[in-house]
C-alpha cells in the first residue's frame, strides 16, 4: 500500500466523514517534515538540549495521526488543534521567534471555519480564542531567541522552511474543502434539474406531462410571433377494452409504446405530451393545419399497422385525433379545446381517423 492510499483510508467509526480525517493526517505528516528539517538546520547541540521535547513531540504527533483512522471527526479535529498549540508554545523558545512557528496559528484559524460544522457563532468564538491565545503569545515570546545561537542563514532557512509549511497546509485546506463545495453545489444543481424534470415528465411513458405541455404552448405562443402553431389530441380507441381483457399492467405497456411510436414519427417541431389517461396532446411548432395533418395522419397509420407485442399477447390498437391551427385571438386552452372537441367529433363518426 503507497502512501497515498494510506491516507486517504477510510475513518473505523462509523457515521464520520473522511474529507476532514485526511485534511488532518495531511497536517500532521506536513508539520512532522517541517519539524524533522528544522531539527537538522539547528543541529545536534540543540537536540541535546531539548531531547526530552523532541521526543515527546514525535512520539505525539505519530500516536495523533494514528487516532485519525480510529476516532471520531471532532475528536480528531481539537486534538488536532491542542497538538498545534501544543507545538507552537513549547517550541518558539527553542527555535526563537524568529522561525515563525506562530504562523502555524493560520492553520488553526481556517480550521476554525472549514474543518468544523457547527454553527457560525461557535466558529467566531474560536476564531476569537484564537486571535486571544496568538496576543498572549506575542507577549510572552515576541523577539525571543532560539535557544541555540546559529547563523542569520540559518535562520533565514527556518523562516522559509515553517512559512511554507503553513502555506502548504492552507493551500491544501483551501483546495479539499473549495472542491468539496463545488462538487456539493454540481450535486445540488443535478438534483434540482432531476426535480425538474420529474415535475414535467410522465413518470410512465417518459412524455412531457399535462402541465409541461400547457407551460410549453403558451411559451409558444408568446414568442413565435406569426409562425403558424398547430395542436393535435389523440386518444386510443377502445382503451378500456385493453385493460379489461389483458389487465392494467398490460395497458400501461400499450400506453409506453404508443408514446414510443409518437416520439420515433413526431421529430420535427413537434412536442409530444401525455395529456392524462389514453390521450396524447402533440404540439407542432411552425407549422400549419394542413403540414401537420400530414404528420398526424402518418402517425395515425403507423399506429393502426403496429401489432403491440406484450408477453405473449399481440394486440393491435388504432387511434382518434382531433387537430386545430392555432388563431391568435384565441388562448391556449381554446386550442386544446377546439382540438379536443374534433377529437370527440371522429370518435363519434367511426374512430381511427384524423378530424381537421
Amino acid at each position: 500500500m503507497n502512501i497515498l492510499s494510506l491516507i486517504n483510508q477510510d475513518v473505523k467509526a462509523e457515521n464520520e466523514t473522511k474529507k476532514v480525517m485526511v485534511a488532518l493526517r495531511v497536517m500532521y505528516i506536513t508539520v512532522f517534515i517541517a519539524f524533522a528539517i528544522d531539527l537538522l538546520l539547528t543541529g545536534p547541540v540543540l537536540w541535546s538540549k531539548c531531547a526530552i521535547k523532541i521526543i515527546t513531540f514525535l512520539i505525539t504527533n505519530i500516536i495523533l495521526l494514528v487516532s485519525t483512522y480510529y476516532s471520531r471527526t471532532r475528536t480528531a479535529y481539537a486534538l488536532f488543534m491542542l497538538f498545534l498549540y501544543f507545538y507552537i508554545i513549547n517550541f518558539i523558545p527553542v527555535f526563537g521567534w524568529s522561525a515563525g512557528l506562530q504562523n502555524y496559528f493560520i492553520i488553526i484559524l481556517m480550521l476554525c471555519f472549514f474543518g468544523s460544522y457547527g454553527k457560525s457563532v461557535y466558529k467566531f468564538i474560536a476564531s476569537g480564542f484564537v486571535l486571544v491565545i496568538r496576543i498572549i503569545i506575542i507577549m510572552l515570546f515576541g523577539k525571543m531567541d532560539s535557544l541555540v545561537a546559529h547563523s542569520l542563514l540559518i535562520d533565514k532557512l527556518l523562516q522559509i522552511v515553517n512559512i511554507s509549511a503553513v502555506f502548504l497546509a492552507i493551500i491544501y485546506i483551501s483546495y479539499v474543502f473549495s472542491k468539496s463545495e463545488k462538487e456539493s453545489e454540481e450535486k445540488l444543481m443535478k438534483y434540482n434539474d432531476q426535480l425538474k424534470r420529474e415535475a414535467n415528465t410522465d413518470r410512465l411513458t417518459g412524455l412531457y406531462n399535462r402541465r409541461r405541455a400547457l407551460e410549453y404552448l403558451e411559451e409558444m405562443i408568446e414568442t413565435q410571433g406569426d409562425s403558424p402553431i398547430s395542436v393535435a389530441m389523440g386518444d386510443i380507441d377502445f382503451f378500456k377494452r385493453v385493460n379489461d381483457t389483458y389487465g392494467h399492467d398490460i395497458g400501461d405497456e400499450v400506453l409506453k409504446s404508443v408514446a414510443s411510436i409518437m416520439k420515433r414519427v413526431c421529430t420535427e417541431n413537434a412536442f409530444v405530451a401525455r395529456w392524462g389517461g389514453e390521450e396524447f396532446l402533440i404540439i407542432f411548432t411552425d407549422c400549419n393545419g394542413d403540414k401537420a395533418f400530414a404528420t398526424v395522419e402518418d402517425l395515425r397509420r403507423e399506429i393502426q399497422h403496429n401489432s403491440i407485442k406484450v408477453a405473449d399477447n399481440e394486440i393491435k390498437i388504432t387511434m382518434t385525433f382531433g387537430l386545430s391551427e392555432y388563431d391568435f385571438d384565441k388562448n391556449a386552452q381554446a386550442a386544446i379545446k377546439e382540438a379536443d372537441e374534433r377529437l370527440y367529433q371522429g370518435k363519434a363518426n367511426g374512430r381511427n381517423q384524423v378530424v381537421y
